[in-house]
């Protein structure tokens, strides 16, 4: 297993986790995360061992105690899984669940991060499913990260809103770029300085 750990150089300085109901891998605000299994480590005559408990992870249908926590190192691929709820299945969304960065620079010299791409392309590990367009970022940490880790903790209902927040500011920085769209070179200039002019002078009347 060791051989395939991260170095401190691989791991972003912060990764993100879905924390949902219903997960092996559980939280509290004292001790942070925590994974099924916590004593599990895989020396190097168990290889296959460390590469079944690698798809195991990946598996929905797994209900093998894992010694792994997942994560994300895309914020916005975390919010949009999390924001689909896939561990409801068919069932209606509740958004019972957070999103929670977490600060790796104080885990380098202690957690044992892997990232999945690697493992997949040195090991040949065939992930299932849907869960394939996942592995490009993703990564795990083996047993536990604890709660000083744990900067920022969003629920559903934030995470939501300040994706809205974010779509109508793209949206008015479009409109704001395009307002002038049929216009070019010197013309297009010479609106900007016209508009600029009126705003100017509206300003200065209180309009």
């Amino acid at each position: 297993m060791d051989p395939y750990v991260c170095s401190e150089f691989e791991i972003p300085d912060t990764l993100y986790r879905v924390d949902y109901p219903g997960s092996q891998t559980v939280f509290s605000s004292t001790s942070g995360f925590t994974s099924a299994d916590t004593t599990k480590v895989f020396p190097a005559h168990e290889l296959d061992e460390f590469k079944q408990a690698i798809v195991n992870q990946f598996t929905w249908s797994s209900r093998a105690s894992s010694p792994f926590i997942s994560l994300f190192s895309d914020r916005e691929h975390a919010e949009n899984w999390g924001c689909k709820e896939p561990w409801r299945g068919h069932k209606d969304k509740k958004g019972d669940w957070s999103l929670c960065a977490i600060d790796t620079t104080v885990l380098k010299d202690t957690g044992r991060f892997f990232k999945i791409s690697d493992l997949v392309e040195e090991l040949g590990l065939k992930i299932p499913g849907p869960a394939g367009q996942h592995v490009r970022g993703a990564f795990v940490c083996l047993h536990r990260i604890p709660a000083e880790a744990v900067i920022e903790r969003t629920s559903a209902k934030e995470v939501e809103e300040d994706r809205q927040d974010r779509r109508e500011a793209l949206y008015c920085e479009k409109i704001d770029m395009d307002y002038l769209g049929e216009y070019s070179g010197s013309e297009r200039e010479a609106m900007q300085e016209n508009y600029n002019t009126i705003f100017e002078e509206n300003m200065e009347n209180n309009w």
